[in-house]
């Protein structure tokens, strides 16, 4: 997994017109909702640096650069950039609660949308962010799965050419093995998560990359 893998895994969710490469490092940008991978520079170079920090700042958005665990970041910490989130590259496991799950269609964007914005704890990005999912969901290579607890949709995965890209529960259903049936749906596809979700969103780490942003 590379970054460039990343850049196009994630670029459906970014705004179109905000995407692009400056000196060969690929960047999405995704004004209307904060997305943490829609809205960073995929690798980095000195050369690229001035330019993305401008294009950054011309939508509002923090400067920021993801790039593979152990590769030298003292350029950028140097220039004031400081890790700001980690992304794990996991394989998934299977679980005996993955039955509580279905494939659900774009239809459904809205709902996924109000999961997964609930469990970043970000309910105004809902409505922008319901666009890019029906969007991406649109498109052949993705799928949506939701998870029910008790008859209520708790749970949401999003996955684009067989990688699980984004995976959530709402806050007051974590800790009840809703990700981990959500997880074992997709089972043995790969997946996505921020670091420190393991426990609800249970893999095996293949590899890990860090996102600087600007303080």
């Amino acid at each position: 997994m590379t970054p460039i893998n990343l850049h196009e895994l994630y670029r459906l969710l970014a705004s179109g017109a905000h995407a692009g490469e400056v000196a060969g490092i690929p960047y999405l940008l995704q004004p209307n909702f904060p997305l943490l991978l829609s809205n960073t520079a995929f690798g980095y170079t000195e050369a690229a640096r001035t330019e993305l920090e401008a294009r950054f700042r011309a939508i509002g958005a923090p400067p920021a650069f993801t790039v593979p665990e152990g590769q030298d970041a003292s350029a950028l910490l140097a220039q004031g950039y400081r890790p700001s989130a980690i992304f794990e590259f996991c394989q998934s496991e299977s679980s005996p609660r993955a039955y509580w799950t279905e494939q659900v269609p774009w239809s459904e964007a809205w709902s996924i949308s109000r999961i997964l914005t609930e469990a970043y704890r970000t309910p105004e990005w809902r409505f922008p962010f319901s666009h890019a999912v029906g969007k991406l969901l649109q498109n052949p290579h993705s799928q949506a799965f939701v998870a029910y607890l008790y008859g209520e949709a708790v749970g949401a995965i999003l996955t684009y050419q067989e990688v699980g890209l984004l995976a959530g529960v709402v806050p007051r259903r974590l800790d009840s093995g809703v990700g981990a049936a959500l997880i074992g749906r997709i089972h043995p596809r790969p997946f996505i998560r921020l670091a420190g979700t393991g426990a609800e969103l249970p893999g095996q780490v293949q590899s890990r990359f860090v996102r600087f942003a600007l303080e």
